[in-house]
């Protein structure tokens, strides 16, 4: 079990009760959703241990411009990273469908392709979240027709439908019936639900977005068949699960998103071959002496090592584990995908995709010199100190 406190993490003595000024303390994760009580964890944090990887959660631009003033590692708003991955479902489907995939947890179930349409969306509710969608739909260039219930307080823009978006007459002044879309986003979620059956019974063709405030009420979002569904702690712990276990992800990631929907889709139809239905398993090997004994002695004794021997089975060594290199690391280049020729160096970062259960078994290409030793020439030595002594009296024997 891990330990835990009961107590105000405002306080600078509960963060150093809990282990913050340790040597063994890595990084500190500020998760509440209050932005004053992160913004102090964060900088008491960055103030009493600036060595540590500090990751915090902001749902305002002023709280994520005020955390990352004074050199706050990752910062996550969940409405504007959820409004990003919905635009880029907008002009990338697969690429989006990547994303989900490289950042799912462990054994969850690979979620299926969606394809939003182009044409005019409405938008229900315009406060945080809202208008993190507004502003990423407006950048792809999608029209939107906002209804918000405040517009004066939320400063709605120009046009904006007064209304809830809950009754059927709004949604017909927003002009439900040529709308290819509809986004329920307000902080409530029985008005969410009530905005999607409604506009449901109006345009049965809308691509659907609802926001799921609650976690308790998870059975009655999936019973709505949204096509889509945001909830607060879902896309954090997808985005902390991946920074902290594995991050070099987050730089394939960047570099993925440069490339088009095409090479998107070569991606995604490996990961299909290997993932059994349900996320990959996604880590890092450094090929140094903790991680790879058994490689950095191969180099050692001047032999070279390639990337495809890491996927051979420790047993046969011309099957292949389901497994591939998503990225290469090395000082301060990048390899997208190497091909399996790559030789492989002392300090090289390879980050690695593959099924959950094979993880284990490329341990042992990884550490034990004599599994290398089959892999490299398909020679199989001895075990043991018996069977060691046998073959050198035999190959005394053959020689003299």
């Amino acid at each position: 079990p891990v330990p835990g406190l009961c107590a105000d993490v405002s306080l600078p003595d509960v963060l150093i009760l809990g282990g913050l000024k340790q040597k063994n303390c890595i990084g500190c994760v500020a998760l509440t959703d209050r932005d004053p009580i992160n913004l102090k964890v964060a900088l008491t944090s960055k103030l009493l241990n600036p060595s540590i990887k500090v990751i915090a959660r902001a749902e305002t631009q002023d709280a994520e411009l005020n955390i990352a003033s004074f050199g706050t590692d990752e910062i996550i708003n969940p409405f504007t990273t959820f409004a990003g991955r919905l635009a880029l479902a907008l002009h990338s489907p697969s690429m989006f469908m990547l994303f989900e995939w490289m950042t799912g947890v462990p054994h969850e179930p690979l979620c299926k392709p969606i394809y939003p349409p182009r044409g005019t969306w409405i938008l229900c509710g315009y406060g945080r979240f809202g208008k993190a969608v507004h502003e990423r739909l407006a950048a792809e260039g999608v029209s939107t027709t906002i209804i918000e219930e405040k517009p004066e307080l939320t400063e709605a823009p120009k046009g904006t439908v007064v209304g809830r978006g809950t009754e059927a007459p709004t949604l017909l002044e927003a002009d439900i019936c040529n709308a290819v879309g509809i986004v329920a986003g307000t902080d409530d979620d029985s008005n969410n639900l009530s905005i999607i059956m409604t506009a449901r019974e109006l345009n049965p063709h809308l691509f659907m977005v609802a926001r799921k405030n609650h976690r308790a009420n998870a059975s009655i979002f999936q019973a709505a068949q949204t096509n889509l569904t945001m909830q607060r702690g879902s896309v954090i712990a997808h985005k902390i699960f991946a920074l902290i276990t594995t991050p070099l992800l987050a730089e394939f990631l960047r570099l993925a998103i440069t490339h088009n929907n095409a090479w998107a889709e070569k991606i995604i139809a490996r990961v299909s071959e290997i993932a059994d239905g349900e996320a990959p398993q996604i880590w890092t090997v450094n090929i140094n002496n903790e991680d790879a004994p058994a490689l950095t002695d191969a180099l050692s004794r001047k032999l070279r090592p390639r990337l495809k021997q890491l996927y051979a089975h420790p047993r046969e060594r011309d099957s292949n584990l389901p497994i591939f290199t998503l990225l290469l690391k090395r000082n301060n280049d990048e390899m997208l995908l190497p091909g399996g020729d790559t030789p492989l160096k002392n300090g090289d970062q390879i980050l690695l995709c593959g099924r959950h259960d094979i993880r284990n078994q490329m341990e042992w290409v990884l550490k034990n010199r004599n599994v290398f030793h089959y892999i490299h020439t398909g020679e199989v030595l001895p075990q043991g100190w018996l069977w060691r002594k046998l073959i050198t009296s035999k190959s005394k024997k053959k020689n003299s």
